[in-house]
């Protein structure tokens, strides 16, 4: 074997492992993506040593492990162990391509006869081991949805031993990952995929999977050759025509560079660009005496290939649309649309946005956007309103009971503000004439609280009086008692006492109705004074009394006044909703919800338009469908936005249906018989 060997790995996933190749071994495998997809967020409190853990838990049992293969185990767990969380997929794969690799190449199964279905079932449980442990070390769990599973991982590889002429190739496998043999007549399947009709995987390595098996075939090659072990990432960009692709892919870079690197990079790149799955391809060839002896002895294969190719390209899916109904033409469309459709419509309603033009953003889509555009902006435009009226009904309502916040206009508002900035005149007149009114009912609303307090003053003296004519009464019963059997004495006693106790009862009717306190002239002299004071006292209250009821009225009239001019600025407001931003300071607009500009508003309309067109297409899901599906075949000439979505070669066949049924029979005959030339000519090339 000369130097030519190579292998390499596409990362778009990361879910392949790295292949190997050493040994007299080509090994490949594929995280699955989709059952792979649950996310392990591993405790690295607990798990301080992820390194260690890991190593530890998918190889702990294996012995002596040389350089070279701790070297690749290294580098397929250093993004195992690169502190982010990664998939299911992504440790399955490389935790089985290891213990596939040490199982052949330094453990009990070196020289094993994999022929053996018991070997082959005791070289399972060693590579599922890993898995287990894994899975248990870190308690792993897999995810919530139907068909996901605990680390699953396809597994490929080729055992070879090499004779004078010839290659003794086994091929080991489980799920759909390939391994090729590439003659100077062609490439040879090794192994057959494990998969049922509608393409779902029945035979794969996952954690707690006793009924894994697999596969064995021997084949004895011809020098020279090649052995290929591959992820399904290399073939599947050529369905249905995978054998074909494969090849021309292949043998194009080996006839287009001079080295196994340069072929190496190229198949690298390319398989980088044309889908969204990892592509791994190892790659070791037999029989050639250097890399230009290689490129000779394949360059009449490589030629045929590419004529063929190119044939299929021009021509593409011709084969399988020609004898196809209408329903099955467009079953994998209709499906994929449906299956896609969560994916499918954020892109029309981005295309939508853009203004570009598209065939699947059909006139009934159209239709169905504006309406949603229309029926949000409404609907946005109603709850703006509310919300406005909302902000100036909260507006009026404090300004209306805090008659207050007015006066500050000229002095350092923190609500409020005089109009500036060439406002209208209409609204400095009116600002004007606001400030005067509350100022002017702010006065009269301090005086009277000023002729309240000094109300409650005097009247807080009425209890003082009560306690000094106690004192008076006490003194005349007193000496009633002690000048008893004086007839006039006792009368003029009895007289002076009656007219303290009606002072006394009189105190509060006087200061209520305003009645001035009498026989005072018949008291004694020296009795007169605290009478007099009494009669001054009652005065006094009667006065503030007439000022509180007068200044009452004058603050009712200047109350209304101050809302009359309030009503007058709040109705300017409502005509010139503009002019809120100027006479309202940044702590009352926000205060009031009126900080929601324009832009924001147009930001949140946008918004909420692009969520209604969303909701309402994934309502009329079936409709849509419908109207997509009919608008791709009949622009079949056409590409779309929503291409991607679809496999590329299955897309092609569905219009080149719909390009075949549109033309006349003289044209659709021409194009059988050629269809049927090719066929014949590629079915030639094909190893049996």
């Amino acid at each position: 074997m000369i130097n030519t060997a190579f292998k390499f790995y596409s990362v778009l996933k990361n879910e392949d492992a790295m292949p190997y190749i050493g040994g007299n071994l080509l090994v490949a495998a594929d995280g699955l993506g989709g059952s792979g997809s649950t996310v392990h967020a591993i405790d690295r409190v607990k798990h301080t040593d992820m390194h260690g853990d890991i190593i530890a838990g998918a190889f702990g049992d294996m012995k002596t492990v040389s350089t070279e293969l701790r070297g690749y185990i290294e580098e397929l767990i250093a993004p195992m162990v690169d502190g982010r969380d990664d998939t299911s997929a992504l440790w399955a794969s490389r935790i089985v391509i290891a213990r596939c690799v040490y199982a052949f190449t330094e453990g009990e199964f070196q020289k094993s006869d994999l022929s053996d279905k018991k070997v082959r079932a005791m070289l399972a449980e060693f590579i599922e081991t890993g898995l287990h442990n894994v899975s248990r070390k870190f308690d792993l769990q897999k995810g919530k949805y139907d068909g996901q599973l605990l680390l699953p991982t396809t597994l490929a590889c080729i055992r070879y031993s090499e004779k004078e002429r010839s290659v003794i190739a086994e091929t080991v496998w489980a799920g759909d990952s390939r391994c090729y043999a590439l003659l100077p007549d062609g490439l040879k399947l090794l192994s057959l995929d494990d998969e049922d009709d509608s393409g779902s995987i029945t035979n794969l390595f996952y954690a707690d999977n006793d009924k894994v098996t697999l596969n064995y075939i021997c084949h004895e090659i011809p020098k020279p050759c090649a052995l290929l072990a591959v992820s399904d990432g290399i073939f599947d960009p050529f369905d249905p025509h995978e054998n074909l692709g494969v090849e021309y892919i292949l043998l194009s870079a080996i006839k287009e560079h001079n080295s196994p690197q340069e072929v190496a990079t190229a198949l690298y790149n390319f398989y980088g660009s044309i889908h969204g799955d990892d592509a791994t391809l190892s790659f070791v060839p037999f029989g050639f005496d250097s890399y230009k002896d290689m490129q000779n002895k394949l360059a009449q294969r490589t030629d045929k290939i590419i004529a063929v190719r190119n044939k299929q390209v021009k021509l593409y899916g011709a084969l399988e649309v020609m004898n196809q109904s209408e329903e099955e033409a467009s079953h994998y469309v209709l499906s994929r649309t449906n299956d896609r459709y969560d994916y499918i419509v954020p892109i029309l309603v981005d295309t939508i946005e853009s203004g570009a033009q598209d065939i699947a953003l059909t006139s009934t889509i159209r239709k169905i956007a504006v309406a949603a555009t229309k029926a949000c902006g409404e609907s946005a435009e109603k709850a703006r309103k509310q919300r406005r009226a909302q902000s100036m009904n909260a507006l009026y309502n404090y300004v209306k009971n805090n008659p207050l916040c007015v006066t500050h206009l000229f002095v350092n508002s923190i609500f409020l503000q005089y109009p500036n900035g060439g406002q209208q005149k209409e609204i400095t007149c009116l600002f004007t004439q606001l400030f005067s009114k509350a100022q002017d009912y702010n006065n009269k609303n301090k005086l009277n609280a000023e002729l309240a307090t000094k109300k409650s003053e005097l009247e807080a003296k009425s209890e003082a009086f009560h306690w000094r004519i106690m004192e008076k009464i006490s003194f005349y019963r007193n000496k009633f008692d002690g000048m008893w059997g004086d007839k006039i004495s006792d009368c003029k006693l009895r007289y002076n006492t009656n007219i303290y106790l009606r002072i006394w009862q009189e105190i509060d009717f006087d200061l209520q109705y305003h009645r001035s306190v009498s026989y005072i002239g018949n008291l004694p002299v020296a009795d007169r004074s605290l009478a007099n004071e009494i009669r001054t006292y009652i005065d006094d209250c009667r006065k503030v009394k007439e000022q509180i009821k007068r200044m009452r009225s004058s603050g009712d009239n200047s109350y209304r006044s101050f809302i009359e001019a309030w009503n007058a600025v709040y109705d300017y407001l409502n005509r010139c909703p503009s002019a809120i931003n100027n006479i309202l300071t940044d702590q009352a607009v926000q205060q009031f919800g009126f900080d929601i500009s324009d832009e924001r508003f147009i930001m949140e309309l946008g918004k909420n338009s692009r969520n209604r067109i969303i909701s309402e297409f994934k309502a009329q899901k079936e409709v849509i469908v419908s109207d997509i599906v009919k608008s791709l075949s009949e622009n079949c000439d056409k590409i779309s936005v929503i291409d991607g979505q679809y496999n590329a070669t299955r897309l092609e066949l569905f219009r080149t249906y719909y390009r075949l049924k549109s033309m006349d029979s003289g044209e659709l005959k021409a194009f059988e018989s050629q269809l049927a030339k090719l066929e014949t000519e590629y079915n030639s090339l094909i190893i049996k």
